[in-house]
């Protein structure tokens, strides 16, 4: 059956009307698109395998902790924010590498140590574990006592030195004399006596002049004849008497001096079987000691991973000398990079035994990886704590201040003495590097420690930017698919908890014709992509009207760039390698033209919603009078945006924002204001480059609005027209774009986003939240225009022109919440509220988040007919868990929000008629479980109505709805529109006999997260409809791989004895039946299906059968039901999901299958497919990738002519692999067909006829990286119906 494609021109003559369809044979989407993906499906955006986060917290306990002029008792305060830190749940510190020092060192007032070794915090629920890091710390903490001086330059060495693997300790080697023996001989006879020390004390070792003496005169032998014997023995010195003359001797012995300012004794005595690695030996002597690094092996070490010192002091260090300090740190830095190690030209020292000098050298080492030997950079930060530190009126807080500065740009403001500081500032490259935290209380232990982390290694990396590229169809041109694609552009950021992962949308061209056909190619620069799918980065996309190239860079180019914003301009700047360091952008004074369906705001600061159909919705700030502009300058500019948010004398309504959500709309108009205020600036700044919050869009496609455009004489259109395109984004807002140029035309952010405290921080640069990334606006949408045409002057000279008088979108805001939005956008500049739908009104009530992408219908409805959207009931997040079951305690009453079906008025919101499992119009107790796809519609007899409704849920079924559009009407009332919700398949059952090894009941239920394709077929008398439909758990994508670096994936462990995802053929006989609408449910052949009568893999015959048809349609007997195969299986039915080349369950279905020319093809997402795989360790990944595999209809295997099974086409069906070297190089055998990395969809895109096809509705092929594949031909027929005859 032909998709018949309708030009919706209702005052066309009728001479003229006629319509295209696609003479192929089975049903064919219009929207086609390659899209990647989102809700817990964001998790195939993974973390960098690089970037581990390691700090040592070194933390002052001398004795001013507890005695001090303030009366603090700054350990308590100190203990308490420690716990607080250890027991904090934010998902930041999980994964940081976390050690515990402290200094003095037991007292000492000499040394700091090493108390706990650094290992990854884990869990918050892990505090109280015995044995766990933060049950370690904490009782670490508890035992701390406060006593001794502040030796603060030889604990930052030991902390130096625990990170870097080395060591503090040394020992100095005297070579000392000490008195032997005295040989005395006497005159008189030359007799020779001996006297020699028995006895010496170490105290009297002078390491000055080298020397010990004897004990004392009391520890000389008597004398004696007996030679000591002492053959080593050097006579020093003589003398005589009148008896006797006298000769001194001295030996030699090597003394060593332990260096007491090193911790490394009392850190190796901390080293304990149940509190290791410290140390690598603990049994070695001082000497040898040597700490044990916990950064990874040195082969591993990656640029991005963050390490750093802590540093904890409440006031001014003190007994040391720069030589004593200097001692530590240059044994730290080791032999060779630590024998120039001197204390000049840093800070300077506030007393002669501060350190501050050899410090701030110190830091400078650490965090220059060249100067240090652990080869990384080390990042110091310090936390005045306490009263000592409130201002920095104190030498020594300076010191602090500045050993702690920031040199990179996105650092600025977190301190007060970085580079960029207007005073206090230290001259670049800085110091530390880490910050500098002053508190005096115990949470800002916990804010410091996190603000460090996120800031450890905040040096910027280019970042991995994805996405695909959308073709959406032309509501003018149902001949043809748009010339042009549109990429969504983003840049994952997995790793960090910004709620906007930034976005874009870039236009390019389809290539039409030649070796490149299929392909994309931007305005300049060739090709978009490279034959591996990765962007070329010398090409400017259509709407970049700037200098620079934007292939692979989101903030370029793109409507990113055409966004009205205040910029104050500037020029370009390169620093010294000729890289630039600013870019150039021009002065600009203009404001977009920002939306919403805000009516009123409540007492409580609330916005209350428009309710009322066809209100213009609220613009803010409100378009100034005519006749006036008050935006020839930055500053006017400014001014009059300002003003209208003034509390009195403001814009209506919006001047009753609360503060916090005025500052935040400030923002997302392109000011930078801090959210956190609690008044409105005075004035705002305008920044000298674009300053704008736009995130990316995943789920939300492209669509194409047509305004007008120009007909030639035979009826075609001509390349004149007014096209915009409509897009969601994860921020927050609704987007229209002029087509042609690329600029915003409005931008539509709902109150339900407004009103969201967190939601709502995503329209600020640079917010975090845990609950990262928002999901804003990047919904399904879709639209409805109707149109006008005019005609001037006649035969070959006549000129038609078609002009929209409609132009209604709608669409969800699938993760970001659970409203539907009716919009009259037939101008940009002035939208109306058609409707809103959502969850908190009573009509709704069943309603989840707003997945489903609508559909637009006519029915007749009560006798009169009606435009409707139609749309299922949505998500629930529940699903997030892959082995739910409804009787699980997160769904309320055993079932699941989304559990229905809506038919609105696409007028007003009216809700006209809704099923689910209780309540409704009709009711199936089977609809228990979310509905989340687009609903698959059927007019079963021509007549413009729809008449079937086709869907499947995440319980594994699929439902058929049947619509009366033909009531009858007693009296005043009608029968019933809604004859029955039927089951057609319970697809979470099992085969015992075919299919034994794989369970799909209970938590293995599949799922359906896309519509099924509906496609009519005749075999012999027999017609039937063929449901196309394949499951995959798109909640959690990466259930059972990747096995290993899992860090923010869900579930944490990789899963293990998933069953198979597989593609099924529903066969429907009862669709042809005339006398369906009066069936009762008892008479109906489809019905309940369950997985027993299906035939998995019909391409096999089994004994005995000769042809496919028959398994389905037997000359006796019953048939089977349906079909399905595996998707990790080949056409020969080999499984190659045998947990060696694929784990069982990775495969799964996921975006729209097609259906074309007897061919489903469903993309199937593999995760383990090669995905893009960052060459820089750092960067995010995309895990996995998707293939396109191909399933004959109607039987699920390919025949020939006679019936027979042509075994050459199926050969190209299920999964395909292949081997060699055709495969990446270290890979034996891959996918084919690939489609691209991460999660996408099918693409067809235009194609020229070549030559030229009588009929013509244009040629399509599948879209590829550098050339597409396939080709499909369209050919037009007129249908000879006129329009207003089509409803009597």
């Amino acid at each position: 059956m032909g998709n018949i494609v309708k030009l919706k021109l209702k005052n066309f003559k009728p001479n003229n009307l006629w319509y295209a369809i696609c003479s192929s044979s089975v049903a064919f989407t219009w929207l086609m698109t390659s899209s990647v993906v989102q809700a817990s499906d964001l998790q195939i955006y993974a973390s960098p395998t690089a970037g581990k986060k390691t700090i040592v917290m070194m933390l002052d306990t001398s004795g001013s902790m507890t005695n001090n002029s303030y009366g603090e008792n700054r350990l308590a305060m100190l203990k308490n924010g420690m716990n607080a830190f250890l027991a904090s749940n934010n998902p930041v510190l999980n994964d940081t590498r976390v050690g515990l020092g402290n200094f003095s060192a037991n007292g000492d007032s000499r040394s700091g140590q090493v108390l706990v070794a650094a290992a990854p915090l884990g869990d918050a629920s892990t505090l109280n574990t015995v044995g766990s890091q933060r049950y370690k710390l904490k009782q670490a903490v508890a035992n701390l006592t406060a006593g001794g001086s502040t030796p603060s330059a030889h604990a930052y060495a030991e902390a130096a030195a625990y990170l870097m693997g080395t060591t503090t300790y040394s020992e100095a080697n005297y070579a000392i004399r000490k008195d032997s023996y005295i040989k005395r001989v006497r005159k008189s006879d030359n007799r020779a006596e001996y006297s020699y020390c028995t006895n010496y004390r170490d105290s009297q070792i002078d390491t000055t002049n080298l020397w010990q003496p004897c004990r004392s005169n009391n520890y000389w032998s008597n004398w004696s004849t007996s030679n000591p014997g002492v053959d080593a023995a050097t006579a020093y010195d003589t003398s005589s008497d009148w008896t006797y003359s006298y000769t001194y001797y001295y030996t030699t012995f090597n003394y060593a001096v332990a260096n007491a300012d090193s911790g490394i004794p009392k850190s190796k005595s901390n080293d304990t079987t149940s509190n290791p690695n410290i140390v690598v030996d603990r049994n070695a002597s001082n000497l040898n000691a040597v700490y044990q690094s916990p950064l990874p092996a040195v082969a591993n070490r990656q640029s991005c991973d963050g390490q750093g010192i802590y540093f904890l002091s409440d006031g001014e260090p003190n007994n040391t000398t720069n030589t004593r300090s200097a001692t530590v740190m240059s044994t730290a830095l080791g032999s060779t990079l630590g024998a120039n190690f001197t204390c000049s030209g840093g800070l300077s020292n506030t007393t002669a035994d501060s350190g501050w000098a050899c410090m701030g050298e110190f830091a400078k080492r650490l965090f220059d990886k060249t100067k240090n030997p652990a080869g990384v950079s080390i990042q110091t930060a310090f936390v005045g704590f306490g009263s000592d530190f409130s201002s920095l009126s104190s030498s020594d807080v300076k010191n602090a201040c500045r050993l702690s500065s920031r040199t990179q740009s996105d650092r600025k403001s977190d301190d007060n003495c970085s580079p960029n500081q207007t005073t206090n500032a230290v001259a670049a490259p800085g110091y530390g590097n880490g910050g500098f935290f002053p508190t005096q209380s115990a949470q800002g232990v916990t804010d410091s420690v996190i603000a460090f982390i996120n800031n450890l290694d905040k040096v910027p990396l280019e970042p991995l930017t994805t996405g695909a590229i959308s073709v959406p169809y032309d509501a003018l041109n149902p001949k043809n698919l748009q010339e042009y694609g549109y990429l969504r552009a983003f840049e994952p950021n997995p790793a960090n908890t910004y709620l906007t992962w930034r976005g874009n949308l870039k236009k390019y061209h389809v290539v039409l014709s030649g070796t490149n056909a299929g392909a994309f190619e931007a305005n300049t620069g060739g090709l978009v992509y490279n034959a591996t799918g990765a962007f070329r980065t010398g090409t400017k996309d259509y709407w970049n009207s700037s200098t620079y190239n934007d292939g692979g860079k989101v903030f370029f180019g793109g409507s990113y760039a055409k966004v009205p914003l205040p910029i104050a301009g500037q020029n370009e700047i390169r620093d010294e390698e000729g890289n630039i360091t600013k870019y150039y952008y021009a002065v600009q004074t203009k404001i977009r033209n920002l939306f919403t369906d805000v009516s009123a705001v409540a007492s409580d600061g609330s916005l209350t919603k428009l309710s009322t159909s066809g209100t213009n919705l609220l613009k803010i700030p409100a378009t100034p009078p005519e006749g006036t502009n008050p935006f020839d300058s930055v500053a006017n500019t400014a001014s009059y945006v300002l003003g209208k948010f003034n509390a009195s004398t403001g814009q209506d309504i919006l001047k009753a924002f609360p503060i916090s959500l005025k500052l935040k709309i400030l923002n997302y108009l392109g000011y930078s204001t801090d959210i956190s205020a609690t008044t409105l600036p005075l004035s705002l700044v305008t920044s000298n480059e674009p300053y704008l919050s736009m995130g990316g869009s995943i789920h939300s496609l492209p669509v194409q609005l047509t305004y007008n455009g120009t007909l030639d004489e035979n009826g075609n259109l001509t390349s004149a027209r007014e096209q915009s395109i409509l897009y969601g984004t994860m921020e927050g807002g609704l987007h229209i774009v002029d087509a042609s140029t690329g600029v915003e035309q409005m931008a539509f952010v709902p109150a339900d986003i407004l009103n969201d405290p967190v939601a709502s921080k995503a329209l600020v640069v640079g917010q975090s939240d845990a609950s990262a990334p928002a999901h804003g606006m990047d919904g399904a949408w879709v639209s409805d225009p109707a149109y006008s045409i005019t005609t001037t002057g006649s035969g070959s000279s006549a000129v038609s022109k078609v002009t929209a008088k409609q132009m209604n979108i709608y669409g969800g805001m699938r993760m970001g919440g659970s409203s539907y939005y009716g919009l009259n956008v037939l101008n940009p500049a002035s939208p109306k509220l058609l409707f809103r739908v959502g969850a908190d009104q009573t009509d709704y009530s069943r309603m989840g988040q707003s997945w489903s992408k609508p559909v637009l219908a006519n029915i007749r409805y009560n006798g009169v007919i009606k435009r409707v959207m139609i749309v299922a009931g949505g998500y629930d997040q529940c699903y997030e868990n892959p082995n739910i079951t409804l009787s699980n305690s997160c769904f309320t009453n055993g079932k699941a929000k989304g559990n229905a079906v809506y038919i609105i008025d696409a007028k007003t919101g009216q809700r006209l008629w809704w099923t689910s499992d209780t309540g409704s119009n009709i009711d199936n107790s089977n609809m228990k479980h979310s509905i989340v796809s687009r609903i698959s519609t059927l007019d079963r007899d021509a007549d413009g109505l729809v008449d079937h409704l086709y869907f499947g849920d995440l319980g594994g079924q699929i439902f058929r709805i049947d619509l009366n559009n033909n009531q009858t009407k007693t009296n005043s009332t009608y029968s019933s529109f809604g004859i029955r919700v039927v089951r057609l398949a319970n697809l979470a059952t099992n085969d015992s006999t075919y299919d034994a090894s794989n369970d799909y009941t209970a938590g293995h239920a599949p799922r359906f997260y896309e519509p099924p394709t509906v496609t009519i077929h005749d075999y012999g008398i027999r017609t039937f409809i063929t449901v196309g439909i394949a499951s995959g758990d798109r909640s959690t994508p990466l259930d059972v791989y990747p096995l290993t670096g899992r860090e923010g994936m869900s579930p944490s462990t990789a899963l293990s004895g998933r069953p198979v995802n597989n593609v099924y053929g529903i066969i429907d006989k009862d669709f042809i039946k005339k006398n369906l609408m009066s069936l009762t449910d008892s008479q109906l052949e489809t019905k309940d299906i369950t997985r027993s009568t299906l035939r998995k893999n019909p391409q096999i015959l089994r004994s005995g059968e000769t042809r496919v048809a028959q398994i389905f349609f037997p000359n006796t007997g019953v048939g089977q039901n349906g079909w399905y195969r595996s998707l990790s299986s080949m056409s020969d039915g080999t499984e190659k999901a045998n947990n060696s080349f694929r784990i069982k369950g990775g495969l799964k279905a996921f975006e729209e299958p097609m259906a074309i020319t007897g061919t489903l093809i469903v993309p199937v997402y593999d995760p383990q497919g090669t995905g893009i795989v960052a060459a820089d360790p750092c960067l995010p990944r995309v895990v996995g990738e998707t293939d396109q595999q191909t399933y004959c209809l109607p039987f699920g295997a390919c025949l020939n002519s006679d019936g027979t099974i042509n075994r050459d086409k199926e050969e190209d069906s299920g999964f395909q692999t292949q081997t060699g070297s055709n495969c990446p190089a270290g890979v034996s055998e891959c996918n084919k067909n690939v489609i691209g990395s991460g999660i996408r969809g099918v693409a067809f895109v235009p194609k020229r006829d070549e030559p030229p096809v009588t009929n013509s509705c244009g040629k399509l092929q599948l879209a590829g990286n550098e050339s597409g594949t396939g080709e499909w031909q369209c050919t037009s027929h007129l249908v000879p119906t006129r329009w207003y005859e089509r409803y009597r």
